[in-house]
């Protein structure tokens, strides 16, 4: 049996890996508790799909050799499978020895019992937060036919394909499970049976490879997870026949051993999905003959996939702190399963525990000070595909992290908000292989904290989930982001060129806090301007009692490199010094790129033309003055620009404040810039100059910068690179 030093409790969380959209807390009241109704019996069982024969089928899919099934296999070969199946249905509601970790006594929440609800009522199926008819009531769209029939074709006016994807994913059955639980109403049972016998009487099992949509991996694998916690929720119904149970059964089968023949090809999210949900299906159906292989399989792919998914750094190489949270989750789920049930140790690698406390670091380090603030609703940053994490989500996560790791004193920290543990660092925190940075002052609220994006990755087009957004950052600062990402705003639609558009608008690299390469000095068309590389370096890094220091460098055009050196400087007063700095054989435009704030806060912010920069006008003495300079014999130039946030993917967005500071390269020589981040209480801010002291060296930079008379010089050397 695998040995973990970690101690695990059985933890309520519905969602795992392969869930897509990002966490919130549900505290909406949905419907009104429907009176208290007598139970609902099944007297006359939904037709099941036409040409089933379930008890032959059974009989060929069980081992009944297994321990615990010998009064099955006796009335079986005696030519009696109607009372062996009910046999066989005795036995798992008295099996006591396998142990779905994801099952949880605790009642549903008032949104979860909601959508619940709304799929009898109408089959208004909940598909995710982004795919709701009424967002206020958190009301599903309806896929109810005139003539009362599902119509599983369906797809919202406007949405995405991920509708339809998920859709196929039947999120709202596991609810519909934990309201059983609590309830004992029949109603979630029947409904159930209803719903899947329909549906997979429609979508029977394909001959060939998957499609997009109903039997894709992704799809597959999270039905399978759902079916493991729906089997526990509804098994002790007097609706949870023996008749229901080899139809359950045979298809639970018939989707693991599909999903067995056909892995997803690249090795991402996706494969690692689908191998948690096959080692969950032989965990806890080992009554099946093909359960030990695809519990191997499972294994296997694990094994493989964690060294290529998941880079040296601790990071996942889909590059989304979204995605990389949904993995970890999935992994932490494994390691219960694996503690709670009897599997062979030698099946997973005996590496896996530090590459999850790698990946758990990356989560904590990428944790905004806002953590600490009762109710806060942006804790992280949103660099590539990824949603702000809650105060509370993220909490859950860390009360996780600590279960797998109970002797770091850092997660003890995170998960009990400060009260006890050790206060992580606050010297600068690389993650070079993935290309991410951190500069932060302290953990309480009214700390600072820059995180740079510099990415590494070899995937840039429309469907991957890494942006063209190389040397951009994020700024918090005492409770404030005052450099938000713009976000996702829409997923792919191939066949929805204006679902398209959004989402290349939000990918593009002018879309970021960084540098791009035009022909013109204005705004060009979306894309025209985007990196075509993102190979980022980390150059230097530098620890000092007056400030911190990182250089990191892109080559994102063939002829075009901008590098970018932050400079955060601690004494008297902290502020941000940045160094963009372009070379390359490129003529044109080099433009730097700022976008301010969230869409509520457009009145707050202050474009200032002249001064090559802007302000803010907060009224809690928590403000920034932002000011760009370029070298003496280059002139600038100011174009405002109409910037766009959104971190949905319901293709809405909010406007805010944006701008570009543009300088002319008509010929190989670098272009030059100098930009002060200066926090001030109110507008009346300090006077701000800057300037360079020699620009002769592309190894050395030197620059001064003055606030109010008092100078500072920073400067660093390539040559004394670490």
């Amino acid at each position: 049996m695998m040995i973990f030093k970690s101690h695990f409790y059985i933890y309520a969380f519905l969602s795992s890996i392969i869930m897509l959209i990002g966490c919130t807390d549900n505290d909406m009241p949905i419907k009104d508790k429907e009176e208290e109704k007598p139970p609902i019996t099944d007297e006359e069982n939904p037709s099941l799909p036409p040409n089933e024969n379930t008890e032959v089928a059974l009989f060929n899919i069980l081992n009944l050799n297994y321990p615990g099934l010998g009064t099955v296999k006796s009335l079986h070969e005696a030519g009696d499978d109607t009372t062996a199946l009910k046999e066989l249905l005795a036995y798992y509601r008295n099996r006591k020895n396998i142990k779905n970790p994801n099952v949880t006594s605790d009642p549903p929440s008032d949104v979860e019992r909601g959508y619940a609800d709304y799929a009898i009522d109408e089959y208004r199926f909940y598909v995710n937060e982004n795919y709701l008819e009424d967002k206020i009531l958190k009301k599903p769209y309806s896929l109810q036919n005139s003539d009362k029939t599902i119509n599983w074709k369906f797809t919202p006016k406007g949405a995405d394909n991920e509708y339809q994807k998920q859709l196929h994913r039947h999120n709202w059955m596991p609810l519909q499970g934990k309201s059983y639980q609590e309830s004992h109403d029949e109603k979630y049972m029947l409904s159930w049976k209803e719903v899947y016998t329909d549906w997979i009487a429609k979508h029977p099992l394909p001959e060939g490879s998957p499609d997009k949509f109903k039997w894709y991996q992704l799809q597959v694998s999270t039905r399978i997870m759902g079916q493991t916690e729906l089997f526990e929720y509804f098994k002790s119904s007097p609706n949870f026949t023996s008749e229901w149970l080899s139809f359950f059964l045979i298809h639970f089968a018939e989707h693991a051993d599909y999903l067995s023949q056909y892995k997803y090809a690249g090795g991402n999210n996706i494969l690692l999905s689908q191998a948690v949900a096959l080692v969950f299906a032989g965990t806890l159906f080992p009554e099946l003959k093909d359960a030990s292989q695809w519990q191997k399989t499972g294994c296997d792919i694990i094994n493989d996939q964690t060294s290529k998914l998941f880079l040296d750094d601790g990071m996942t190489n889909d590059l989304s702190l979204h995605y990389h949270i949904g993995i970890l989750d999935g992994l932490y789920d494994l390691k219960r399963l694996l503690l709670q049930n009897e599997v062979p140790e030698n099946l997973l690698s005996p590496n896996l525990n530090e590459v999850l406390l790698k990946a758990a670091k990356v989560v904590m380090h990428f944790t905004y000070p806002s953590y600490f603030t009762k109710n806060s609703k942006d804790c992280t940053p949103a660099f590539n595909d990824s949603w702000v994490k809650t105060r509370s989500v993220l909490n859950k996560n860390f009360k996780k992290y600590m279960e797998m790791f109970p002797e770091d004193s850092e997660f003890e920290y995170m998960s009990t908000y400060g009260k006890s543990g050790t206060c992580p660092s606050t010297q600068i925190k690389t993650f070079p292989s993935s290309g991410f940075y951190v500069l932060r002052s302290g953990w309480d609220p009214q700390s600072t904290v820059l995180i740079h994006s510099n990415n590494v990755s070899l995937k840039l087009g429309d469907s991957s989930h890494n942006q063209l957004d190389n040397g951009t950052f994020e700024l918090y600062r005492n409770g404030r982001n005052f450099f938000p990402d713009s976000g996702v705003c829409a997923y792919m639609a191939e066949d929805n060129e204006k679902v398209m558009e959004l989402r290349r608008w939000f990918r593009q690299t002018k879309a970021h806090n960084t540098m791009v390469l035009g022909k013109t000095a204005d705004h060009e068309e979306t894309g025209t301007e985007n990196i075509n590389k993102a190979a980022g370096t980390l150059l230097l890094f530098e620890e000092k009692d007056e400030y911190q220091l990182i250089v990191t460098e892109n080559q994102g055009y063939s002829n075009f490199k901008h590098r970018r050196s932050i400079f955060y400087v601690k004494q008297p007063q902290d502020f941000f010094v940045l160094v963009d700095e372009g070379f390359g054989t490129a003529t044109g435009y080099a433009k730097l790129y700022f976008h301010l704030c969230d869409g509520k806060s457009v009145d707050n912010v202050l474009l200032d033309k002249e001064e090559f920069g802007a302000h803010t006008t907060f009224d809690d003495s928590n403000n920034l003055l932002i000011r760009t300079f370029g070298e003496a014999s280059r002139n600038l130039i100011f174009k405002e620009f109409d910037g766009r946030i959104s971190y949905q993917t319901d293709r809405k967005y909010e406007h805010r404040k944006s701008y570009a500071v543009v300088m002319r390269k008509p010929d190989n020589n670098p272009v030059r810039y100098i930009t002060v981040l200066y926090p001030v209480d109110s507008a009346t801010g300090p006077v701000i100059k800057g300037q360079f002291v020699n620009t002769g060296n592309e190894d050395k930079v030197s620059v001064n910068v003055t606030i109010n008379k008092k100078l500072y010089n920073l400067s660093y050397s390539l040559n004394k690179r670490k």
